[in-house]
C-alpha cells in the first residue's frame, strides 16, 4: 500500500507558488486522490509527450468581441447560489429520467419551503452562470494563464523536481507532472472566470459540497477573495481515510483561500474532528445540522415475499475482494445491487464483466437509478469497504457489512460496539448469509431545527 504521508512529510511546507498563490492545497489532493487510484490498481494517467501549458488556445475576433461582451452583461441578482452536479436518475414516481443530487436538492426543499432568494448552478451542465457566458470567459481566460505559466521558470521547476520525488517514491509510471500543471491552469482560469462574475453581483453565500474539486475550489477561492460566505456540505465520513479531511498542517504562503468558511457537519463528532484537521489552516465555523437527505426521507419498508438475500454493495472505485465475488457460486440466493460511486466511476467495467457472468445474481440498472433511500427499503444488507452511506443505511435499519482495511479504520468503533459487521474472508460473508446475522440499529437522530439554521446561515 503506497502511503501518502511521504510525499505530504516532504513537501507539506514548501510553497509552489503562481499568481503568489501558494498551490500545496490543490497539489496534495490531486496527488492524494491518484495514489488512492494507484492503491486500487486503477491509476491511468496518460503522460501526455505535449504538456498542457504548449497547447494554444485557439482564440478567435468574434471569441474576443463575447469576451468585451461579458463586461456589459448585467448579473441575474440572488443572494444565494447553490452549487451543484447533478445526475441521471429514474423517478420511482413517474418512471422517467429526472435531474437530481442527493447532497444539494434537500436545500433547495428548504430554501422553497423558507422562500429564500436562491438560484442553482449545475456547474456541469450549464455554460452561462449569473446570467454570464462562463464558456468564453473560461476560453480567454485560459490562454491568458497558460501564456503568464510558460514565462514561470520557477513554478516549473518545482513542479518537475515535486514530481521527480514521486516517481522516485511511488513508481516511474506515476508521472503527474502535466496533470497537476492541467489542474494548477484551469484553476487559476476559472477563478478570474467566477471572481469577475461574483464581484458584480450581490451574492452572498454560496453552498457546495466536495470543496477538493477543480472546480469548487476555484470557486471557493472567488468567494474568499469577496468576503462572499462559502458552506460546504458534509456529503460523506469524514475520517482519517480521506485525503481531503486529514493530515493539514500549517504551511507557507497565501494557501488558505482553498478552504471554505463553512462545513455543514451531520454530526457533532464530524464537526470535531474538522475542527481537528483545518485548525491550523484556517479558521472554518462548522453548522452541525445532519444529514438533511434523512432529515427529509421518511422509513419504508418493503415487505420480503422470497428467500433471496438483496445487497447494496455501494463501489469506491477500487473494485471489490475476490472473496466477494466468489461467494455468488456457493450462494445462488445472493444478489448484489452494484452502485457505482458518482465520480469514482472505475468499476463499471467489473460491474458489467460481473453481469455477463452471474447475470440475475448481479443488479446494475436500479442500483444506479434509485436512491439510495429506495434501495434501502428493500435491501437485507449493505456493503461496503468506507462509503459514508453505512451511515445512512444504518439510520434505515439496514444492517451494514465493511469489509478491508481503510473499512475496519473507517468504522472500528461501529464494529467494536457491535453496530457494523466486519468481515476479513469469505467465511466470515457466508457465516453471515448461513446464519442471517443481522444488528439491530440503535441510532438515535437528534432532532435539529435545520429551518433556524439555514434561515441563520442564508438569509
Amino acid at each position: 500500500m503506497l502511503n501518502q504521508e511521504v510525499f505530504i512529510k516532504e513537501f507539506e511546507n514548501h510553497e509552489f507558488l503562481f499568481y503568489d498563490i501558494n498551490w500545496w492545497p490543490l497539489i496534495k489532493v490531486q496527488v492524494a486522490y491518484q495514489l488512492h487510484l494507484k492503491n486500487g490498481n486503477i491509476f491511468k494517467l496518460n503522460d501526455s509527450a505535449r504538456c498542457f501549458s504548449d497547447v494554444a488556445v485557439k482564440i478567435t475576433l468574434k471569441d474576443r468581441l463575447n469576451f468585451f461582451k461579458q463586461n456589459f452583461k448585467q448579473n441575474k441578482i440572488v443572494k444565494n447560489i447553490i452549487v451543484t452536479n447533478s445526475h441521471n436518475r429514474i423517478s420511482s414516481a413517474s418512471n422517467s429520467k429526472v435531474l437530481t443530487n442527493p447532497y444539494t436538492d434537500p436545500f433547495i426543499d428548504y430554501f422553497e419551503k423558507l422562500k429564500i432568494d436562491y438560484s442553482v448552478f449545475d456547474y456541469k451542465n450549464e455554460d452561462f452562470f449569473l446570467g454570464c457566458n462562463i464558456k468564453i470567459l473560461k476560453k480567454i481566460y485560459l490562454a491568458q494563464v497558460k501564456n503568464e505559466f510558460n514565462k514561470n521558470s520557477e513554478i516549473k521547476f518545482k513542479l518537475k523536481q515535486f514530481c521527480d520525488f514521486l516517481t522516485q517514491q511511488y513508481g516511474t509510471d506515476f508521472k503527474l507532472y502535466n496533470h497537476l500543471v492541467e489542474n494548477i491552469i484551469t484553476n487559476q482560469a476559472e477563478y478570474f472566470t467566477y471572481f469577475n462574475i461574483l464581484k458584480k453581483s450581490n451574492v452572498k453565500n454560496i453552498l457546495l459540497y466536495c470543496y477538493y474539486n477543480n472546480t469548487m475550489m476555484s470557486i471557493i477561492r472567488a468567494a474568499n477573495q469577496l468576503n462572499v460566505a462559502i458552506v460546504e456540505y458534509q456529503h460523506s465520513q469524514v475520517t482519517s481515510n480521506h485525503f481531503a479531511y486529514s493530515s493539514w498542517k500549517a504551511m507557507q504562503g497565501s494557501g488558505k483561500d482553498f478552504f471554505p468558511s463553512k462545513i455543514w457537519a451531520w454530526r457533532q463528532s464530524d464537526a470535531e474532528y474538522l475542527e481537528r484537521q483545518f485548525q491550523d489552516i484556517k479558521k472554518i465555523n462548522y453548522i452541525v445540522g445532519g444529514n438533511l437527505s434523512l432529515e427529509l426521507s421518511k422509513k419504508t419498508k418493503k415487505i420480503k415475499t422470497d428467500s433471496q438475500i438483496r445487497i447494496l454493495v455501494t463501489l469506491q472505485g477500487t473494485g471489490l475482494p475476490d472473496y466477494i465475488i466468489n461467494s455468488l457460486d456457493r450462494h445462488p440466493n445472493v444478489v448484489l445491487y452494484l452502485r457505482l460511486h458518482p465520480r469514482y466511476t472505475q468499476d463499471k467495467e467489473i460491474c458489467e464483466m460481473l453481469k455477463l457472468k452471474y447475470k440475475e445474481q448481479i443488479e446494475i440498472d436500479k442500483a444506479n437509478s434509485l436512491t439510495l433511500h429506495e434501495l434501502f427499503s428493500f435491501v437485507d444488507y449493505h456493503l461496503t469497504n468506507f462509503s459514508g452511506a453505512a451511515i445512512e443505511a444504518e439510520y434505515f435499519d439496514i444492517t451494514n457489512i465493511i469489509y478491508g482495511d481503510k473499512g475496519y479504520l473507517c468504522y472500528e468503533n461501529e464494529i467494536k460496539t457491535k453496530r457494523y459487521l466486519f468481515i476479513n474472508n469469505q467465511n466470515d460473508l457466508e457465516f453471515i448469509f448461513e446464519q442471517k446475522i443481522k444488528y439491530e440499529s440503535n441510532t438515535r437522530v437528534e432532532k435539529k431545527d435545520i429551518c433556524k439554521l439555514i434561515k441563520e446561515n442564508f438569509n
